[in-house]
C-alpha cells in the first residue's frame, strides 16, 4: 500500500515520541506497522470436508486433495480466498494447525522503503463434515456405470477372471478415492462385471483393463431416468472383449498358423508353426477380432519328450502311456529330453510344442 515517505528535521514520531531516521506517513516504522497490518484474516475459517474420501469444498465445487492432508489444503484454499491484503505481501504460509486454530505467517512490508518482515495471524478453524456428490452416489449404491469383461465366443478362464480382478484392485488402490466407487463385483459363471457409482472411475478402470489385456472396448449409453436434481442421467456400460483364443490355443491369422504362448497388455506372443520361432503378434483389433481357433489347448495331447535323435523324436502320452515316434524337420529349442510338451495334429502334420504360460 503506497504511502508518503518523509525526512523531517525533528525526526520525531508524533505517536510514540521517539526519534526516527525515516518517517512513514509521519510515523516511525514501528508505529506505522502497528496501524497498518500487512493483511486481515477473519477470526473464524470454515471449511467443508467429505467424511468418506477427504475431498474439500471450494466455493460450490468439491476439490480432490493433491496430497495426504486434506484439511491443510482446504485451509490453504480458505486463507487464499478470505485473506485481505493491506500492504505489499510477498508470501503467505500456514505454519501450524493445532487446538482448533490455524497459524498463518505473512511476509512483506507495509510501505515502500521498508525491509521485508513477518506477521502472524491466528484464526479459529471450524470444520463441517459432509459427503461429496460422488460419495453420495457410492453410499446409495446406485449404479451409473458397469465394466463388463467378456471373451468372444467363449467364457472367461479362471486365470483371466483372477487377472482382471487384480488389475482393477491395483488400479483402485492407486487412486485417492480407493475403491469407494466400486459398489459390486458380479461373477456369474465365466463372466465378470464391475459395478460403479461413478462414470469417471468406471472409465479409468476400463482403460486399465484395456492396457493389461489384449482386448477391444465398446462403450454404450442407456437412459436411466432423472436424478434428485431433476437432470436426466445415462447408465454407461464399458464392454472389455477378449479374443476367442487364449494362451495354449492354435490359431490361424492372416493365413498363417500360430501357437499362442502368452498374452498380456503388451500383446500376444505365439510360435510361428512354419519356423517354430516365437513372434509378437501385437494387440491389434484385427487380431482380437479375426484370430481364428484351429485347435483349442484342451484338445492337445500332453506328452513327455522321451528322446531326441537328430530329427527323430519319441514322445510318450501321459494319459495312455503310448509311445509315438515322429520325424520332425525341426524341434522347438525349449523342448528337452524328459521335459513336458503338447502334441498337436493338424491335417497330416505333427507338432510338438512347449506348454503355454498362463496370464499373470
Amino acid at each position: 500500500m503506497p504511502s508518503e515517505r518523509k525526512t523531517l528535521l525533528t525526526k520525531l514520531c508524533p505517536v510514540c515520541g521517539r526519534e526516527a531516521d525515516v518517517l512513514y506517513g509521519g510515523m516511525c516504522e514501528e508505529c506505522y506497522r502497528k496501524l497498518h497490518p500487512l493483511a486481515e484474516l477473519p477470526e473464524v475459517l470454515e471449511v467443508t470436508l467429505c467424511r468418506a474420501c477427504g475431498a474439500y469444498k471450494l466455493g460450490g465445487k468439491w476439490m480432490r486433495p493433491r496430497g495426504g492432508d486434506a484439511l491443510r489444503e482446504a485451509l490453504e484454499a480458505a486463507v487464499k480466498r478470505s485473506l485481505r491484503v493491506r500492504g505489499y505481501v510477498e508470501n503467505v504460509a500456514i505454519t501450524e494447525i493445532e487446538g482448533g486454530r490455524v497459524h498463518v505467517l505473512v511476509s512483506g512490508y507495509a510501505a515502500e522503503g521498508m525491509r521485508s518482515y513477518e506477521e502472524e495471524y491466528v484464526a479459529v478453524v471450524r470444520v463441517r463434515w459432509g459427503l461429496c456428490r460422488e460419495c453420495v452416489l457410492a453410499k446409495s449404491k446406485r449404479e451409473v456405470a458397469r465394466v463388463q469383461v467378456r471373451a468372444r465366443g467363449r467364457g472367461l478362464t479362471s486365470a483371466e477372471i483372477a487377472l482382471a480382478k487384480r488389475v482393477v484392485e491395483r488400479f483402485l488402490s492407486s487412486r485417492w478415492r480407493g475403491n469407494l466407487d466400486l459398489i459390486d463385483v458380479v461373477e456369474e459363471g465365466d463372466a465378470l462385471d464391475f459395478v460403479f457409482s461413478s462414470i469417471p472411475s468406471a472409465r479409468l478402470a476400463a482403460d486399465a483393463l484395456k492396457r493389461e489385456l489384449p482386448s477391444t472396448v465398446l462403450e454404450t449409453r442407456k437412459s436411466a431416468g432423472v436424478d434428485d436434481s431433476g437432470k436426466r442421467f445415462a447408465k454407461i456400460t464399458f464392454r472389455i472383449l477378449l479374443p476367442e483364443f487364449k494362451a495354449g490355443d492354435l490359431i490361424e491369422f492372416r493365413g498363417k498358423l500360430y501357437y499362442v504362448t502368452r498374452m498380456s497388455g503388451e500383446g500376444v506372443w505365439a510360435i510361428d508353426l512354419d519356423r517354430l520361432e516365437e513372434v509378437k503378434l501385437g494387440r491389434s483389433k484385427e487380431l482380437v477380432e479375426n484370430g481364428r481357433i484351429v485347435r483349442r489347448g484342451e484338445e492337445l495331447e500332453p506328452v513327455i519328450v522321451a528322446s531326441v535323435r537328430g530329427d527323430e523324436v519319441e514322445v510318450v502320452t501321459l494319459k495312455g502311456g503310448k509311445s509315438i515316434s515322429l520325424h520332425l524337420e525341426r524341434l522347438h529349442p525349449q523342448l528337452k529330453e524328459g521335459g513336458s510338451a503338447l502334441l498337436a495334429v493338424i491335417g497330416a502334420k505333427y507338432y510338438v510344442l512347449p506348454p503355454a504360460r498362463p496370464p499373470v
